[in-house]
C-alpha cells in the first residue's frame, strides 16, 4: 500500500476514475455536480456506478443530477445524519482493479486544492479489502438510505419536465409574434427563528418566511406569485400542441453553489429583522438595536428549483403590443410588459404611463403634457392631432 499526502489528490484519482471500463463505487460525503454530471455519463455508457453520500444542502444539485440520470447502472445510496448516519469515509474502487481510499471528497477542492491523504491499494489482496469496506458500508446502511419520494424534497427540479403541457391555442395565430420557455434558476429557503434579547424585560423576537432567491441576479425576490409556484406546482409530465414551435432557453445560475446560496439569504434575513427597541434601567428608557445572530436561523426547508416561465409577445394592433409572462406549471399569469408604441422600448406594465385621450400606454420619455392650467398625458400620436 502505498500513500499520497498533498494538494492536487485528483493526479491520483482522476486518470483511473475517468477511465473507468466496468464499474465504478465511491463513497464521498461532499459530491461536486460537475463531477455527478461525470458519474451520470459513464452509467449511460454502460458502467455500474454505486455511489454513497450525504443529504447536505452543499449536494442537493448533485442528487437531482444523478436521480436524472435514471438507468439501472447508476445506484445512489444518500443517507441523513439524522435518521441513519453522517457518512465520512472516502473510497474510490474502480473496475475492480483501483481501490484508493483517504480524506479526498469528489469536489473541485478536494481534488485539487486542499492537502489529502490517500492511501493507494497495489496488489488484489489491498483492493480487496477496501473492496469489502465499501460493501459493508453498502449492506449495512441500504434500507436505511433516502427514498426517491424523500429525495424529492430536496429540489422541485423540472429539467426533466420538457416540454410543458400548457398550450395557449394555436401557436400559428397572428397576434402572437413570440413564444419562448425559459427555465429560471431560483434557491428557496423557509426559515424560523426565535429568541430572546435584553433583561428588563425580556423581549421576545420571532420570525417565519419564505425565501426566494435569483440564481442569475442573486437577488431575493419577494413575490407571492413566485412562490406559491415553487411552493405548490412542481411538475413532473408535460405535453405540448403547438410542435415544438417555441424556442427554449436554460439560464444557468450565477451563483456557486448551495453554501453561497445560504449566506446570501441569511445576510438579506439579517438586514430585515434588525430593529429597534426600548429597555428600562431603573425606571428610564434605553434604546436598543437587535440584531438576529445567524446562528438562531434555522432552515426548515431548502431547494433548488427550475422555474419554466413562458415569454409570450402578442401583436394586435400597432399600439397593442405587449408581451405576457405566464408561470409554465400553474398557468397564472405572472406579469406583463408593454411595448412604448412611439420608440418601441420594452417597459413593466406597472411604469407605462397612459395617454388619457387615447388610452394606449407609453413610456416615461414619450409621454407629453399638454395645459397651463388643467395638464393633460398625451402620447406623441395624440399631441400631434391636438
Amino acid at each position: 500500500m502505498k500513500t499520497y499526502c498533498d494538494s492536487n489528490a485528483g493526479s491520483q484519482i482522476e486518470p483511473v476514475l475517468w477511465n473507468a471500463r466496468e464499474s465504478v463505487w465511491i463513497i464521498s460525503p461532499w459530491l461536486g455536480k460537475d463531477y455527478a454530471e461525470r458519474l451520470a455519463s459513464l452509467s449511460q455508457k454502460g458502467i455500474e456506478v454505486r455511489i454513497i453520500t450525504s443529504y447536505v444542502d452543499f449536494n442537493i444539485e448533485s442528487i437531482e443530477i444523478l436521480k436524472a440520470a435514471k438507468n439501472t447502472n447508476l445506484r445512489l445510496l444518500v443517507l441523513d445524519k439524522e435518521k441513519a448516519a453522517f457518512i465520512h469515509a472516502k473510497i474510490y474502487i474502480v473496475d475492480n482493479k483501483y481501490g484508493i481510499s483517504g480524506s479526498a471528497n469528489l469536489t473541485f477542492s478536494g481534488l485539487n486544492s486542499s492537502i489529502e491523504n490517500l492511501s493507494i491499494a497495489e496488489n488484489q489482496g489491498e483492493i480487496q479489502k477496501i473492496r469489502n469496506d465499501f460493501m459493508n458500508i453498502w449492506m449495512r446502511f441500504d434500507t436505511k438510505s433516502m427514498s426517491n419520494r424523500e429525495l424529492s424534497g430536496t429540489s422541485h427540479s423540472l429539467r426533466d419536465a420538457l416540454p410543458l403541457s400548457i398550450n395557449f391555442g394555436d401557436i400559428d395565430q397572428p397576434n402572437i409574434a413570440d413564444k419562448e420557455l425559459v427555465y429560471h434558476p431560483y434557491y428557496f429557503f423557509e426559515f424560523s427563528f426565535r429568541v430572546s434579547a435584553g433583561k428588563y424585560p425580556p423581549v421576545l423576537f420571532e420570525n417565519r418566511g419564505f425565501v426566494v432567491l435569483d440564481g442569475v441576479t442573486r437577488q431575493i425576490i419577494n413575490d407571492n406569485l413566485l412562490s406559491e409556484e415553487i411552493n405548490h406546482h412542481s411538475i413532473e409530465d408535460y405535453v405540448l400542441k403547438n410542435e415544438a414551435k417555441y424556442r427554449l432557453t436554460i439560464r444557468q445560475p450565477l451563483i456557486r453553489d448551495f453554501r453561497e446560496a445560504r449566506e446570501l439569504v441569511l445576510d438579506y434575513i439579517i438586514e430585515e429583522n434588525t430593529e429597534h427597541y426600548t429597555q428600562y434601567y431603573r425606571g428610564r428608557p434605553y434604546d436598543r438595536i437587535f440584531v438576529p445572530y445567524r446562528n438562531i436561523v434555522r432552515f426548515i426547508k431548502s431547494g433548488f428549483v427550475r422555474v419554466p416561465i413562458w415569454y409570450i409577445e402578442i401583436v394586435e394592433t400597432e399600439s397593442g403590443h405587449y408581451e405576457n409572462l405566464i408561470l409554465g406549471a400553474s398557468g397564472k399569469k405572472w406579469t406583463e410588459f408593454v411595448y412604448c408604441p412611439d420608440c418601441q422600448k420594452k417597459i413593466w406594465i406597472n411604469e407605462a404611463i397612459t395617454c388619457e385621450r387615447c388610452g394606449i400606454q407609453v413610456c416615461h420619455d414619450c409621454i407629453n403634457e399638454k395645459g397651463f392650467v388643467f395638464k393633460k398625458k398625451l402620447c406623441g400620436l395624440c399631441l400631434s392631432k391636438s
